[in-house]
């Protein structure tokens, strides 16, 4: 799953002798928070409503362009990038979207609501589904034991991750399954030694 897939095309962009009161304007309108600046087609800066309330009083609104407070040099993502990658990329800059790349040009925009989307298409969480947590009574050959059983009472399984635990804790997996009868399988999965931590069924 790369960000080309996922990302907003052809965003509407902003050039940097707009005014600020235009690129409200183009934010309210659109209900967008992002803005690429762009001069003769190439992304140049950055704008996010945050610049727009953070830097200044209503008085200067007509006086000021977009020049004088859109972000220079903005973090970039290439359009062939996974979105596990423009993921890390924003979390680790606090940021909440950026400007897409392809062969230097702009194509898109990503933002944390389109990532967001992207990994609950992934985990499936998007479609009516059923959802188990399991503690393994081994960890060896867990996955395959557990699956076996879920397939056995004629389950789907959609996806399946280990769920992050303190060291020590065991290693739990959650499936998430085709909607079925989750407290059936819970009895069949503990009959087989296995643990539930929770289930549930939307």
């Amino acid at each position: 799953m790369i960000v080309k897939q996922y990302m907003t095309a052809n965003p509407i962009t902003v050039t940097k002798e707009a005014t600020v009161e235009d690129a409200i304007q183009l934010l309210k309108t659109n209900f967008i928070r992002h803005l690429p600046v762009v001069e003769n087609d190439r992304l140049i800066g950055w704008l996010t409503d945050a610049n727009l309330r953070g830097a200044l009083f209503p008085s200067m609104l007509e006086e000021i362009t977009i020049k004088d407070i859109m972000i220079h040099d903005p973090i970039t993502v290439e359009a062939s990038e996974s979105i596990e990658a423009a993921a890390r990329l924003l979390v680790k800059n606090r940021i909440g979207g950026m400007p897409v790349i392809e062969n230097e040009q702009l194509v898109g925009v990503i933002t944390v609501i389109d990532l967001l989307n992207a990994f609950l298409e992934m985990l499936g969480i998007l479609q009516s589904s059923s959802r188990i947590d399991v503690k393994p009574r081994s960890t060896h050959g867990a996955i395959d034991s557990i699956s076996s059983v879920i397939e056995r009472e004629g389950s789907e399984i959609i996806s399946v991750c280990l769920v992050p635990q303190k060291c020590g804790d065991g290693q739990i997996y959650s499936f998430r399954l085709g909607r079925c009868d989750a407290k059936k399988l819970v009895e069949e999965l503990e009959k087989e030694g296995h643990e539930v931590i929770s289930y549930s069924t939307c």
